[in-house]
């Protein structure tokens, strides 16, 4: 059986390489190679590091092409707000992520996991049908023009969020499609963690420093304790679990900003027919 971690050079995923390595053979793939390769040889026994840049279809084929008999696909790459242009965090984030997922579907066999990584700033997304139905075809051409009628990303927050609820859906929209295969898929959606990204972020955005005191933990998460939670989801354990997001956030969903999406949605008028 193959394990694979996407986004292991670091943080989360380093972390979630680190509790699966365990269980056979297990392939880190990063966009940062040199990081990948760092946590293979750390990590030693059958581990392959490689690089994947989520967004070129090329290397994701690569990399699926040495994976035998999947276990669990743990997709943690992609982009913050402040790390990248709206443009290309959708690329990553949004269209790269349902790229993986196509990529392995070939591969699926019963018990085979997919998790892949959104956050709880996704919920702060207003529902909104006409835009909603605009994300769910990520690997549409023209993704973004379309999503440009709806949203201005060049406000990368915005961008990083609704690319952030799009793989909420991600994981619902496939589960059938799994599920037909004896093979579950779900979304985890951790809060603000102790991770170098998240921390480069509230360097950015100070209210992130307020909504840990007001959240119920009141205090960050951690890499190890997201990794606990995916390697449970990964196990028989949560055998019955597909298809919905699971929240690790310390209880930050309850203090979300309600205000940051107000005026932030234009919906297109129809073209008479």
């Amino acid at each position: 059986m193959t394990n694979v971690v996407i986004g292991a050079a670091s943080g989360m995923g380093a972390a979630v390489a680190r509790k699966l390595a365990s269980r056979g053979k297990l392939i880190v793939a990063d966009f940062n190679f040199a990081g990948a390769e760092k946590i293979a040889a750390e990590l030693g026994g059958d581990v392959i590091a490689m690089q994947c840049d989520i967004s070129d279809q090329a290397q994701v084929d690569a990399l699926m092409a040495e994976v035998q008999n999947l276990e669990a696909l743990v997709i943690t790459a992609g982009l913050s707000g402040s790390q990248a242009p709206g443009r290309r965090i959708l690329e990553v984030n949004l269209a790269g992520v349902e790229r993986v997922v196509r990529a392995a579907e070939p591969l699926l066999q019963e018990g085979s996991v997919g998790i892949l990584t959104a956050s709880q700033s996704g919920y702060m997304v207003p529902d909104t049908p006409e835009l909603f139905a605009v994300i769910d075809d990520p690997m549409a051409p023209d993704l973004i023009d379309r999503i440009l009628d709806f949203v201005n990303i060049n406000e990368a927050g915005l961008a990083y969020q609704l690319s952030k609820r799009g793989v909420h859906r991600m994981a619902r929209r496939h589960a059938r499609a799994w599920g037909a295969r004896g093979a579950r898929i779900l979304s985890v959606s951790p809060g603000i963690n102790d991770t170098p990204m998240n921390h480069h972020e509230e360097a950015s955005h100070p209210v992130m420093g307020e909504m840990i005191k007001k959240c119920p933990l009141r205090r960050r998460g951690t890499p190890e304790e997201i990794a606990n939670v995916i390697a449970f989801l990964t196990s028989p354990e949560a055998g019955y679990m597909t298809g919905s997001d699971v929240l690790v956030d310390g209880g930050m969903a309850t203090v979300l900003p309600t205000t940051s999406w107000i005026g932030k949605i234009r919906i297109p008028e129809k073209e008479n027919a």
